[in-house]
């Protein structure tokens, strides 16, 4: 009887070389699926940033008419009538209303050089 011929091993690619295939295709993967997550990312991101802004811009105008209205409201026409009917004693400002008070008298340079710290209050005596 002939020996029978044992069926060996064909296959041109070792284990290892399977091994580095495999690596390098799992870490092109990697990449490829960070790449994609990193997209998502950043436009969720701008998407969110669009929103606030969107929401600042609101705010802003709204801001701005309020400052609008705030100013209408405190002008003098409308304020004065608000005081009269709220019964303050506030009365407009006229010319007579006004008092006109004279300037000091210099005080002596004497007095000046006398005087330690301003910022410390002092009684000084009446000159006799």
């Amino acid at each position: 009887m002939k020996p029978r011929p044992r069926n060996r091993y064909r296959n041109s690619l070792g284990l290892s070389t399977i091994t580095a295939i495999l690596i390098v295709v799992a870490s092109l993967a990697l990449v490829g699926l960070g790449i994609v997550v990193s997209k998502n990312r950043v436009r969720a991101i701008g998407e969110e940033q669009r929103k606030v802004e969107a929401e600042m811009r609101l705010l802003n105008a709204e801001i701005l008419a309020l400052n609008n209205r705030i100013e209408t409201m405190l002008t003098r026409d409308r304020v004065q009538p608000r005081l009269t009917n709220a019964g303050t004693l506030l009365r407009p400002i006229t010319k007579h209303g006004i008092l006109l008070l004279k300037p000091l008298p210099e005080a002596p340079a004497k007095a000046a050089a006398t005087a330690a710290d301003p910022s410390v209050a002092q009684i000084m005596p009446k000159a006799p």
